[in-house]
């Protein structure tokens, strides 16, 4: 019988939080998340929110807004607009810890994501989340809820907010989302 496990719902990164311990396999996005997620925050040019196992972190993401030129954007994302950069939520940086991969904690990550961008969209005009995907298997991952990648960088991924709406990343995932209370895996 698999083992059941209960995480806490993604939290605002905090000085109390433990980072130091904190491994997905990729040097960068560890490194980031130790040495920069928590400046960039109190810079207030970055929001890192984190699952943890007590005070470990043991996945995070980060958002930060920005714009993303016309003709890097997709079809739908920059249908109707005029030709001006396009106002995205970029999704800067999501992982999860190698102990803890494979337990939908990503899935759950990316689902806490869009709702906290669905809330800003209501205050903000933000057209699309934007992404740029690691590798292959990280754009596979995306592309199972439905981002689309640019004509110019395949690696760059984009979902239109109004495919949130009503469902979270419906886009070609049929999944439902998770609780915003709670993980379980």
């Amino acid at each position: 019988m698999a083992e059941a496990f209960h995480y806490e719902a993604p939290v605002l990164l905090s000085e109390e939080h433990d980072c130091d311990g904190f491994d997905c396999g990729h040097v960068l996005l560890n490194d980031w998340l130790r040495r920069y997620a928590w400046q960039n925050q109190r810079a207030n040019a970055a929001k890192t929110f984190v699952v943890c196992q007590g005070r470990q972190v043991i996945g995070y993401y980060s958002l930060a807004v920005g714009a993303v030129d016309h003709d890097a954007a997709t079809a739908r994302v920059r249908k109707g607009l005029a030709r001006h950069p396009v106002p995205v939520m970029v999704l800067a940086r999501l992982a999860v810890d190698l102990h803890h991969q494979g337990k939908k904690i990503g899935r759950c990550l990316l689902r806490d994501a869009i709702l906290r961008t669905l809330r800003a969209a209501d205050i903000a005009g933000i057209r699309a989340i934007f992404v740029h995907a690691k590798d292959e298997r990280a754009r596979g991952f995306y592309e199972r809820f439905g981002f689309e990648p640019s004509p110019i960088h395949p690696l760059q991924l984009m979902l239109l907010i109004k495919d949130c709406q009503g469902g979270i990343g419906r886009g070609r995932n049929t999944g439902r989302p998770a609780p915003p209370a709670q993980i379980r895996t």
